[in-house]
């Protein structure tokens, strides 16, 4: 079984990258790293970079998640192998664009593209925002997944994943224990990314943020609200080419690995939001 250590980065195609990297800055709030005609990096922790906007089709997305060392490394390429899941050794160019010393990029059941990464860059650098947004750094991602079980087998008994929760058949997964989760699988009819989440310090920052975003006149698409499963306060908007993205604060810390059982919640309304409020993502109809 692969061990993942902690989720790195999220790489978004997109067909206007300065109206993409404006996003990234004015409206989410986060740092500019670095800037050509092909790509946007930007900071958001400790982290080199967390999210990357890419010049082209924005069905093109990545998802990076570290991996320990060199023997995890080579581990991880012999295990899927061995379950015959084809992995693609990133080249030297491609290993230089996202700041890692070597990735694999891989496939779930549904199609979403994984990048396995060694030694991705860390910045020596505090975190220092384009505006006083409150991120302290990535928090989760939520995928659009059409495999069903497929997808979880391929989570969590290839990729060392334990579900924290269902709510229907959506899993909540975490990998470093630090989290109730770091990515989302929500069923769908296509594959993709659903949501990028930023954590912030606190519930003023998060209310803080709702207003700018109304003065910003970004469509809200999801609270603020409250999620039963992990505790999470979140808010959740609009982002370049069909991309949302959410801030989140409080909920569930360390989990207790050898205690905690996953709870099944039932696909509804109150599953996704314990206040009630609306939302206008099909995933969460």
């Amino acid at each position: 079984m692969i061990t993942i250590e902690q989720l790195r980065y999220v790489r978004l195609g997109t067909r206007d990258l300065p109206a993409a990297a404006d996003f990234a800055t004015r409206i989410l709030g986060l740092q500019l790293v670095e800037r050509t005609p092909q790509q946007a990096t930007f900071r958001s922790d400790f982290r080199d970079h967390t999210l990357v906007y890419v010049a082209g089709d924005p069905s093109e997305q990545a998802v990076g998640f570290e991996l320990r060392d060199e023997d995890a490394f080579q581990a991880a390429l012999a295990a899927l192998a061995e379950r015959g899941i084809q992995a693609t050794p990133g080249t030297a160019e491609e290993a230089a664009l996202r700041k890692v010393k070597a990735f694999a990029a891989v496939r779930d059941p549904s199609g979403n593209r994984i990048e396995l990464v060694l030694r991705p860059m860390q910045s020596g650098w505090r975190f220092h925002p384009t505006r006083d947004s409150g991120v302290t750094g990535l928090e989760a991602v939520a995928l659009r997944g059409t495999a069903g079980e497929a997808d979880g087998d391929f989570w969590t008994r290839l990729l060392g994943g334990r579900v924290s929760d269902w709510v229907g058949d959506a899993a909540y997964i975490r990998f470093d224990g630090g989290a109730h989760h770091r990515l989302a699988v929500h069923p769908a009819a296509t594959a993709g990314v659903l949501a990028v989440e930023y954590r912030v310090e606190g519930v003023n920052q998060l209310m803080q943020n709702k207003y700018f975003l109304q003065a910003s006149q970004v469509r809200i698409v999801h609270g603020p609200g409250r999620r039963p499963t992990s505790e999470q306060m979140f808010l959740t908007f609009a982002g370049p080419d069909g991309v949302l993205f959410s801030y989140v604060t409080e909920g569930e810390g360390a989990i207790d690995e050898a205690r905690h059982r996953p709870r099944q919640f039932p696909r509804e309304r109150g599953s996704f939001c314990s206040w009630g409020s609306e939302s206008a993502i099909p995933e969460f109809a």
